[in-house]
């Protein structure tokens, strides 16, 4: 339908579903991917599936590279970026529900058709034993602002919103940099330029940059991961953020452009790092039966940051880049302070399905 529109406000009627859709799919796969694997795989199962964001970053940006300057060339652009979509349903018909979710709705017949299917997948024995859950239920939304989970959900819920504010601003802002000259770094590339219609385009230089825009976030996901093994999720959230902050605040003394470009893709591989133990943290911090609603209430507080960083971003450039790059600072530094309150780690510690299991887990950490 999107490739369809005939208006301006129907492209945004689709543009609003389809975000929409997106949102809720984000966070829902997030949750099945961390309860589908054990502790020990479960960091790095979140890095693969952060890597598919990156790949599809890129490969947007590929057909932009092609397509965008043909005629209707956004028509084309649309339609080759549902393909992706249209596999993805496929492929869905394909994967299991999770145990974890079918043993606290009660439905342990399916949970252990679940389990054997997927011992005899990784030919391994079926565990001893029988699937037990002692408070079956699902989770509702004040519960996530309850207690035990009040600090924390708050303490998850500014940095949502502070990392996706950063994450999704920094792009437009690079862009933005290349496009008002910011420290002379657009002496590399040819810059968007205005058509006869008004519009700014870009050329095909800056959708290349925007492809290793795309592929600093590896890196810093890379280290991300690695960090919340080693070091722990907490001591990489600290580092990541505090780094961040330090060269956020470097871009604002303009030596030359060399070293902003420097500045930059420090900061996009911090931020990065900062997404991505971010995504490890969350779901492990809440019980199973809380998980999904708990995960979808934050990410939603993080598209609103998202939104609130390109807004603020595309608005503040066109005035001064600085501007922009203060509202950056005070982002990172709310996260620096924020993360000080947050003491729990998660590292190792296997997912816990009910409220029983939990206060068993709070029990253990206060004797510990």
């Amino acid at each position: 339908m999107f490739r369809l529109a005939t208006s301006y406000y129907f492209f945004l009627c689709c543009r609003a579903v389809t975000g929409f859709c997106i949102g809720g799919n984000y966070g829902t796969s997030i949750v099945y991917a961390a309860e589908m694997v054990p502790a020990r795989k479960r960091s790095w199962n979140m890095f693969v599936l952060e890597m598919y964001w990156c790949l599809g970053s890129v490969y947007e940006c590929v057909v932009a590279y092609f397509v965008m300057d043909l005629d209707g060339g956004w028509r084309i652009q649309i339609l080759l970026t549902a393909l992706p979509v249209f596999i993805m349903l496929i492929l869905m018909h394909f994967m299991d529900e999770s145990p974890r979710y079918l043993t606290i709705k009660g439905e342990k017949e399916k949970a252990m058709v679940v389990v054997r299917k997927i011992c005899h997948d990784n030919e391994v024995e079926v565990p001893a034993g029988v699937l037990f859950c002692s408070d079956v239920r699902s989770g509702e939304y004040g519960e996530i602002w309850a207690a035990p989970y009040t600090k924390g959900s708050i303490m998850i819920s500014i940095h949502f919103i502070c990392n996706m504010f950063l994450v999704f601003g920094v792009t437009l802002l690079v862009a933005d940099m290349m496009y008002y000259n910011y420290c002379y770094i657009d002496m590399f590339f040819d810059v968007t330029y205005v058509d006869s219609t008004g519009c700014t385009v870009y050329t095909k230089a800056e959708y290349l940059f925007l492809i290793v825009i795309a592929l600093a976030f590896v890196p810093g996901m890379l280290l991300g991961t690695v960090g919340a093994e080693t070091i722990g999720r907490r001591w990489t959230f600290i580092i990541s953020i505090y780094v961040g902050a330090a060269f956020t605040l470097l871009l604002m003394t303009c030596f030359d452009s060399v070293i902003t470009y420097i500045e930059v893709f420090t900061c996009i591989i911090a931020y990065a790092a900062y997404n991505e133990v971010l995504w490890i943290y969350a779901p492990e911090f809440y019980p199973t039966y809380m998980r999904g609603t708990a995960i979808g209430v934050q990410n939603g507080l993080g598209k609103l940051g998202a939104a609130a960083g390109s807004f603020l971003t595309e608005y503040l450039d066109e005035v001064n880049i600085m501007y922009t790059l203060y509202c950056f600072a005070i982002v990172v530094i709310i996260s620096c302070i924020t993360i000080l309150f947050m003491d729990r780690e998660t590292l190792g510690e296997q997912l816990v399905d009910s409220r029983t299991n939990e206060q068993t887990r709070i029990n253990r950490a206060k004797t510990a």
